[in-house]
Parts: C-alpha cells; structure tokens; sequence
C-alpha cells in the first residue's frame, strides 16, 4: 500500500504545475486574436544585409506592439513554431493602416489580427501580427520611437 502511495504523489507532482498556472497560450492564424500594450516605432536594418545601417543597409521602420505581460504562442507547423515568454509582436499593416493609425505610436492600443512567426529579413521580431485593427485604449501614454 505505501508503494501505491509514493507512485501517486510522483505521478501528481509531475503532473500538476509548480505553481500559479499560467495563462493559455495563443495560436496562430486562422485564430484571431486581441493584444494590449504600447504603439512604438522602430528603425532596422533592411537591404542588403539587414545587419547594420551604419554599415550601409538602408534603414526600415517598423511598428511593434510593447505588450504588457508575456505571451506563449502554440507551435502551428515547421514556420510558426512554439515561443515562450514573448513581449514585442511586429505589426504587418498595409499603407492604408500606416496611414489610419499614424497619429497611434506612443499610445495604448488593442491591435486585432492574426499571428504569423517572422521568416523573412524584413520581419525583425519573433512574432508577427497580421493587423486586422488598432483601437487606442486607455493608459500611459509614451514618446515614440524613430
């Protein structure tokens, strides 16, 4: 019987969190999803290299959502793989959204869209989201970054 017992708690102590559980984690497309946090600009390195614009690759801006806690995304496929702990999400907008939400960087905002991992050179963050919609929330509002 004292066998039983130490089979038991090894089996519920493998089983149950350590601690607190943690929030579930997102998916990628086709699943939308909402996230919160701060609108900011930020220049990269694009062509030819994407390394260095000091050493000559020409300059991109892009827009990243600063989230307020950290998310884990769910592995989808060999691309958009599992990722843990996650604080900054690239916005993919069309010129049309750059130009609706211009005035939005440095704000709060709820951004609605589908996640996608980065795979490409001009994608400069982990996680990418396919902007549906930008809504200012609010918050405490920041400078910009150029």
């Amino acid at each position: 019987m004292k066998r039983v017992h130490i089979i038991i708690c090894c089996l519920l102590t493998t089983l149950l969190p350590a601690g607190p559980v943690a929030a579930q984690c997102l998916e990628y497309a086709p699943k939308v999803v909402s996230l919160s946090g701060t609108l900011v600009r930020e220049t990269r390195p694009g062509r030819p290299d994407y390394g260095s614009v000091a050493n000559g690759d020409e300059s991109e801006t892009i827009w990243v959502l600063k989230l307020k806690g950290a998310i884990c995304v769910l592995a989808a496929n060999e691309i958009d793989v599992r990722e843990n702990g996650e604080t900054e999400i690239q916005l993919a907008l069309d010129q049309g959204q750059y130009d609706k939400y211009r005035s939005l960087p440095g704000q709060s905002v709820t951004v609605t869209g589908k996640l996608f991992h980065g795979h490409t050179g001009h994608h400069h963050k982990r996680l990418l989201l396919t902007t549906a919609e930008i809504k200012k929330t609010p918050g405490i509002n920041v400078e910009s970054q150029h």
